[in-house]
């Protein structure tokens, strides 16, 4: 078998079993709706049973109704709707075994072509390391794509990274923005009542704040060094950042005394938590142009190896 039969004959195995993805899915849904339609009438096909079973054996209903001279016609009624009950069940055990056929068929045949995209990608592989041998003339083509892409996993990965070192300093940053609101909070109530216990809580809640910056001076510095591998693809000002977290380190917390310098720091900390935020939206947005840039080359790379001439692809090595 030549590549471009191999990759005809996968691609065909590719769509079947997206087919049988989506028939696998409707006929899931199918099944749990039939089984619990199916568990409900099973319930009242009982209970309809048990109705005429007291009325047929010794039970104070059959007694009732004996005195009442209507047992014919209550028994009558009740057999009816114990069969009514049935057939309908039995209708729905019908449907749910068809359905129970039909997810077992589907998987057995999804099950066969488990890995065909794999092997598809083998084989595109395979046949496009024979045209580069084979000196064809996308041989230059394929190896740049080739670079372009192994470029684009390299940033990607990158990128993935410091999305990673920016979500840990955005919560290290929520967590100063929180400590600093309780210490805001607890050092209004302090100059408003001159409590003893207000005055503890407060620089309880500086100490606190204090620890926080610390973890976010890390995390900023973190966060800067992944931001530098992404390279010049992303504005960042991260070095704004760090000064600011230094300074706010050093010189805000060796004097917390008074209100108003609490709230400064508060504004500022919520300025660092929303540039880090800002930074993180343009690498998920970087993320995303490299997902798509990705999926191009991938389309290129497959649509120039498969329109290669028949004969390129004809005998294997």
């Amino acid at each position: 078998m030549n590549y471009d039969e191999e990759i005809r004959r996968l691609r065909s195995e590719i769509a079947r079993a997206g087919q049988l993805k989506i028939r696998l899915e409707s006929l899931y849904r199918q099944r749990k709706e039939l089984s619990e339609r199916e568990a409900e009438l099973r319930s009242r096909r009982v209970e309809e049973q048990d109705d005429v079973d007291r009325l047929e054996g010794r039970s104070l209903a059959r007694y009732f109704y004996t005195l009442l001279g209507s047992l014919d016609e209550k028994l009558d009624a009740e057999r009816a709707g114990a069969r009514a009950a049935a057939v309908e069940h039995d209708a729905v055990l019908a449907e749910l075994e068809d359905v129970n056929a039909a997810v077992s068929e589907a998987e057995g045949e999804l099950a066969r072509l488990s890995g065909c995209e794999e092997r598809y990608d083998k084989a595109v592989s395979a046949k496009a390391e024979y045209l580069k041998k084979s000196g064809s003339p996308l041989a230059d083509r394929l190896r740049g794509i080739e670079k372009r892409a192994a470029y684009n996993e390299r940033q990607t990965r990158e990128t993935d990274e410091a999305i990673r070192a920016g979500e840990a300093a955005c919560a290290a940053a929520e967590r100063v923005v929180k400590s600093l609101s309780s210490a805001s909070t607890w050092s209004t109530i302090d100059i408003f009542s001159d409590s003893f216990l207000a005055d503890v809580v407060k620089y309880g809640r500086i100490d606190d704040a204090q620890r926080a910056m610390e973890q976010l001076r890390i995390a900023l510095r973190r966060f800067g060094t992944e931001l530098a591998d992404v390279g010049g693809r992303l504005e960042t000002g991260m070095g704004d950042l760090l000064t600011f977290a230094d300074i706010f380190f050093d010189n805000i917390f060796t004097d917390f005394a008074v209100s108003s310098r609490i709230n400064r720091a508060l504004y500022e900390a919520h300025e660092v938590e929303e540039r880090v935020q800002r930074s993180l939206s343009s690498l998920h947005a970087l993320r995303v142009r490299l997902e798509t840039e990705a999926a191009e080359l991938e389309k290129e790379y497959e649509g120039l190896v498969t329109s290669a001439q028949p004969e390129l692809g004809a005998r294997r090595r």
